[in-house]
């Protein structure tokens, strides 16, 4: 054979090769993917039978401690931020991060009340803080024991009022300093990068646990969702808040922590006061009076009552204003006050005995919602339900408690504290069509919203309100006969007699439009283009829509419950 033929030869070869290594290739890339799609699916299967194992562990009566029964699968253990990835008594220019701390895999044992992550998240593990698998977790973990913590504590049968079940939850919804509730998307959180730093409102335990405590509160009080009332809306505020205290006591580390730091005395500035420190700090770059100087906002705080009507929309955060973020602090830290005192009259301030107020205070809190009138004044008509739940159900072990801490903040006059002791309390009633349940309840009455779903929910009576800026739209509005007959203190002069539930709404509608909330696309024709300027909150933003009645009227329908950084106009 000559050099010519060895060539040749010599080319088919390397040909041939080539051929075979790519065929080789093509067959690894094959596999590659084979074994993706099956790590894929055993992750999914592991998640699936996590939450099944939940659901068929033994679920806690009502009454007992939350969480015991069900809460954590053993063996598998997750990482987490205890309340949130800041926590500085003294802030700082650049605030280090806390430590993470490991539990068991969280499990959601209430089948009512399941939630999915949009897009999955990897295999139960540790992972290191500032990764996806950190971030799934520690919102997972934190939706777990959130709802672990109120689910024992709800009426039977309370299910989410979202148009989807489970309720969806969206870890990265884009980019915001924010965080939201609605009832088509569920839970939605953001992330955004302020000086250097990329902050994800997901990840602090502390965000996850207020946008859930207002899920949770639309659960059993639908009808608040589209009340056009500043005292209802911070309500749901403040709940989101109270649901973000009351979940981290939860936790026997923070628990104990907070009882060192505090000596026993909770109502003061402490981490557990201060709530979404590090979202918080995110935001005083931008805005440095938007938010608290310590975080969003501090529990631990002395602000008192003033008829909401007459405060302005917006003002600086050592203010109040009529703004619904602003305005819940009146009653948070009411909350706050009462739960340091319950917790001295339970006695020696242990983490056993904390643990325990934390489930009596949101038993109390609970029943005040369910058997609370829907009524203008609504922070007294709560805080009064919750004084009267509490002499139902423990013969009255909290009322000085619960009763101090109201009028000191002007929730309720000493007048009208007083006169609860003479006022009715709620009964035990059983639940109709299930003669196995039972809730307190006044005359028998019990509202059956805490069944129904986004379909179905019960809403407030409307009403036409004429706006001074020339609109005329329908509101959802409180107007139910108030069960107490009380009024809130005034520290300033005391307010109108006549004032209607249209007089209420009119205020709420106009504080909306004041601080662009509205969608503007639904109020075209509807409100002067001069009241929305460039760089308007987009539609998927904003709390409130318009919409359109067969006979051509406009109804002012909620969209979502968020941070309230409308109000920073930096941080969208």
């Amino acid at each position: 054979m000559d050099q010519k033929s060895d060539g040749v030869i010599l080319a088919e070869s390397t040909a041939g090769g080539g051929e075979n290594l790519a065929a080789a290739a093509q067959k690894l890339t094959e596999v590659a993917d084979d074994i993706r799609s099956s790590l894929k699916e055993m992750t999914r299967l592991l998640q699936s039978m996590t939450q099944e194992a939940g659901r068929l562990a033994p679920q806690p009566e009502r009454g007992e401690a939350p969480g015991a029964g069900v809460g954590a699968a053993p063996g598998i253990q997750v990482n987490h931020w205890e309340d949130d990835p800041f926590s500085e008594a003294v802030p700082t220019t650049n605030p280090p991060l806390a430590t993470p701390v490991a539990t068991d895999l969280p499990t959601n044992g209430h089948a009512l009340l399941q939630t999915e992550v949009v897009g999955g998240g990897p295999a139960p593990a540790i992972y290191a803080p500032d990764t996806d698998g950190f971030r799934f977790w520690a919102a997972s973990e934190a939706i777990a024991r959130g709802i672990n913590f109120w689910a024992p504590l709800l009426p039977n049968g309370t299910r989410w009022t979202t148009v989807a079940a489970p309720m969806q939850v969206t870890l990265v919804a884009g980019e915001d300093l924010n965080a939201n509730y609605s009832r088509i998307a569920g839970l939605r959180f953001y992330k955004k990068s302020v000086r250097g730093r990329t902050f994800f409102s997901g990840e602090s335990p502390d965000v996850v646990c207020h946008e859930l405590g207002h899920a949770i509160l639309d659960a059993i009080r639908p009808e608040l969702f589209d009340a056009a009332n500043i005292e209802t809306a911070a309500f749901h505020e403040s709940f989101g808040d109270m649901s973000a205290i009351l979940s981290g006591l939860q936790l026997p580390g923070l628990r104990q922590q907070v009882l060192d730091e505090t000596q026993g005395q909770l109502n003061v500035n402490s981490r557990l006061s201060r709530l979404a420190e590090q979202l918080g700090w995110a935001i005083r770059q931008l805005s440095p009076t938007a938010v608290d100087p310590d975080s969003l906002r501090n529990a631990a705080n002395r602000f008192f009552y003033e008829d909401p009507t007459e405060l302005p929309p917006i003002a600086p955060s050592n203010q109040l204003s009529s703004e619904a973020h602003f305005f819940s602090r009146v009653f948070t830290g009411g909350f706050f006050d009462a739960l340091a005192r319950m917790l001295k009259v339970a006695g020696e301030p242990t983490s056993d005995t904390l643990l325990s107020v934390s489930a009596e205070m949101g038993q109390i809190l609970v029943d005040g919602v369910l058997t609370a009138s829907l009524s203008t004044d609504y922070f007294s008509q709560v805080a009064a339900a919750m004084i009267q739940a509490d002499q139902a159900r423990n013969n009255g072990k909290y009322r000085v408690a619960l009763s101090s801490s109201f009028v000191e903040r002007g929730i309720l006059s000493p007048d009208a504290a007083a006169s609860l002791s003479r006022a009715p309390t709620p009964q035990v009633t059983r639940v109709p069509d299930n003669r196995d349940d039972w809730l307190l309840a006044f005359g028998g009455q019990i509202s059956d919203g805490y069944r129904r779903t986004a379909k179905d929910a019960p809403v407030l009576p409307t009403y036409a309100v004429n706006t001074s800026f020339g609109l005329t739209i329908r509101v959802h509005a409180p107007d139910e006969d108030q069960r107490f007959n009380l009024t809130p203190a005034m520290f300033a002069a005391p307010r109108p007699a006549n004032r209607s539930p249209k007089d209420h709404a009119r205020s709420f509608v106009e504080d909306l439009i004041q601080l662009g909330r509205i969608d503007l696309e639904t109020a075209k024709g509807l409100l002067p283009k001069e009241l929305f300027p460039a760089g308007h909150r987009a539609a998927g933003q904003s709390t409130h829509r318009l919409e359109q009645t067969d006979d051509g009227q406009a109804v002012l329908k909620r969209v979502l419950f968020d941070c309230g950084l409308g109000r920073c106009r930096h941080c969208r």
